[in-house]
């Protein structure tokens, strides 16, 4: 480590299964939101490694970093972070269009997506004419685009009613089941015992905690 480095991860040491459902739950200040970073690949570590589908993250350059968060995880967030400019297509289209893909396929493949999420008829509407719900599901839409190794989904209900947040929660066991791997960051209990196995982040290390 640094020496100017804040040490707020301990020993964690984590190992995800192609097709797991798992949370990590943890109060403000517990490290989750470091330990999101550093799965994301938004932060590096200072010590220690992390591999992602046989790639070691610590090796690589900026640009390829960039590429493996493009390729390799599909990014879920709380305030959805929608391009408000842009229809629900073009943002679910957004990640393949800068991964180079062409225009056509990028635009089937999102309306592939965004049909599996049950917005079809939602493709040429702003995300401000949609419910918090309808962007979440459009957020859940462009993750899935590009057919990512993992998703991340950072507290995904955070911003939603209960009832919504059900719903959200339903169709994230609809894509477990459907062999997707799902990492949630989350605060909140009720939506971490929905995932098959729960790690509890206390003071920037995983301890054992029955629920």
């Amino acid at each position: 480590m640094k020496s100017d480095s804040l040490h707020v991860l301990k020993n964690v040491s984590l190992e995800i299964e192609k097709g797991e459902y798992i949370s990590i739950l943890g109060k403000s200040g517990s490290g989750k939101t470091t330990l999101m970073n550093i799965i994301g690949c938004m932060d590096m570590l200072d010590d220690g490694s992390y591999f992602i589908d046989g790639i070691e993250i610590g090796s690589l350059s900026q640009d390829e970093l960039a590429s493996v968060r493009n390729e390799k995880i599909g990014f879920i967030f709380q305030k959805y972070h929608l391009i408000h400019t842009y229809t629900v297509l073009q943002n679910v289209m957004l990640p393949l269009l800068i991964r180079g893909v062409s225009r056509s396929e990028a635009t089937q493949k999102a309306k592939t997506m965004l049909a599996l999420v049950g917005l079809e008829n939602r493709e040429k509407h702003k995300p401000q004419e949609l419910s918090g719900g309808q962007q979440q599901r459009v957020a859940i839409a462009r993750a899935l685009v590009t057919d990512p190794k993992i998703l991340l989904a950072d507290e995904p209900t955070g911003a939603l009613d209960s009832k919504t947040g059900e719903e959200i929660l339903e169709l994230f066991k609809t894509l477990h089941q459907q062999g997707n791997t799902i990492i949630v960051i989350t605060h909140d209990l009720k939506v971490a015992k929905q995932s098959e196995k729960i790690y509890t982040l206390e003071d920037g290390q995983f301890i054992d905690k029955i629920y």
